[in-house]
């Protein structure tokens, strides 16, 4: 009730607008308060929202697969054999799981060794830096 007031208050106190073309049908208050509510709010997503990140694995569609030692020793440490965790690799739930699956097989089948990396594979390109992990280690 107060807006409806004020706004009556306003357009009493603006000169009416009148065009030379055609006479307007509607009055200067109708259109001003057609403007006002006018004013929705608008759905849209949050643009400051950051994408989820996707593995790399997801990503490229790569195939784990147990006979591909090379692959598989990039996600292992050249100094204990042990696995990266996946805030370190980058890799989903899913892909994490089909890794260690997949280094256990090769380990059993012999294509992996248990403690350490394979000398050949040590100057391989890193697909992830270990030292720079996506959250802080959590011990």
């Amino acid at each position: 009730m107060r807006f409806a007031r004020s706004l009556q208050a306003i357009t009493r106190s603006l000169p009416a607008v009148r065009t030379a073309s055609a006479p307007s049908e509607t009055s200067l208050d109708e259109r001003v308060f057609e403007k006002c509510t006018d004013d929705q709010l608008v759905d849209i997503e949050n643009p400051y929202q950051r994408e989820k990140p996707i593995c790399f694995l997801c990503r490229y569609k790569i195939d784990l697969d147990y006979k591909n030692a090379r692959l598989l020793s990039q996600f292992l440490s050249s100094f204990s054999g042990r696995f990266y965790d996946k805030h370190i690799t980058g890799l989903c739930e899913h892909q994490q799981r089909r890794l260690r699956a997949a280094v256990l097989l090769s380990r059993k089948a012999g294509y992996l060794p248990v403690f350490n990396k394979e000398p050949r594979f040590l100057r391989d390109p890193r697909l992830f830096d270990p030292m720079k992990p996506s959250r802080p280690h959590p011990y």
